[in-house]
C-alpha cells in the first residue's frame, strides 16, 4: 500500500465531501467492504442494492447543475474533448413552450431531441455548462431529480484473476485512495461511472 501525501488525501476527502458524505465514511465502508471479500470473489458494485453485493451510499441530486457540482468539472476547464450538441431546433424550442407536463413531454418529444438533451446532460456535467444552458430547463424536467450511489474506502485490492463489475441504472461514484488489480484483475464498468483513486496500480 502507497503512503498518500497529505494533497492526495484531501484530494480523495475533497469528493467524499462534494457528495455530502461523514468525514469518515470511508473508513466504515472499507471495513464493510474488506470483510464482504472474505466470503465472495468477483463482486458487484451496482447502484441497485438488491443486486449488489456491496451497500451503495445513495445520495439525492435535485438537478443537473446540483450534479455538476458534486461530480462534475469546472466550467472554463479544458473542454476539447466534449461533444457538444447543437443548438436546439425552433420546433424544440416551441415544444418547450407548450407541453403543460412531463407526461406530455415525453409522448411528444421525438428521439433526435432526446439524444441531444443526453448528449447536453453530459456536456453540461464534464465540460462547460454554458455551452448547453438552453437543454437545463428540458434536463430537470426529464432526468431530476435523482440519485447517485456512491462507493468510497481507503484501499481497494481486487484479487489476481477476479473481476468486479461497476454498474445499475443510477451513476455511479467509486472513490478510493487506492486501487490495486492483482494479476490477470479487472474492473468492468456497464454504467455512468466516476472513478477516482490517488493510485491506481496493476500488478
Amino acid at each position: 500500500m502507497n503512503t498518500l501525501t497529505q494533497t492526495q488525501k484531501d484530494n480523495h476527502a475533497l469528493v467524499n465531501q462534494r457528495l455530502g458524505l461523514a468525514a469518515d465514511a470511508h473508513l466504515t465502508l472499507s471495513k464493510t467492504i474488506k470483510s464482504i471479500q472474505q466470503q465472495k470473489k468477483n463482486l458487484v458494485f451496482s447502484s441497485d442494492p438488491l443486486e449488489s453485493d456491496v451497500p451503495p451510499v445513495h445520495v439525492s441530486v435535485g438537478s443537473i447543475a446540483e450534479f455538476k457540482k458534486m461530480v462534475g468539472t469546472p466550467d472554463g476547464s479544458d473542454d476539447s474533448h466534449i461533444n457538444y450538441p447543437g443548438a436546439m431546433a425552433d420546433h424544440h424550442r416551441e415544444l418547450m413552450s407548450t407541453v403543460s407536463s412531463k407526461q406530455d413531454l415525453l409522448g411528444k418529444m421525438d428521439e433526435h431531441l432526446h439524444d441531444k438533451m443526453q448528449k447536453a446532460a453530459y456536456a453540461y456535467v464534464m465540460g462547460d455548462s454554458r455551452k448547453v444552458q438552453e437543454y437545463e430547463p428540458l434536463i430537470n424536467s426529464l432526468m431530476f431529480p435523482g440519485r447517485i450511489a456512491v462507493f468510497t474506502g481507503e484501499d481497494l485490492d481486487i484479487p489476481a484473476g477476479e473481476v468486479y463489475t461497476i454498474k445499475g441504472e443510477d451513476p455511479v461514484v467509486f472513490n478510493f485512495e487506492e486501487i490495486t488489480e492483482g494479476k490477470d484483475a479487472e474492473i468492468m464498468i456497464t454504467t455512468n461511472c466516476s472513478l477516482h483513486t490517488q493510485y491506481f496500480t496493476q500488478k
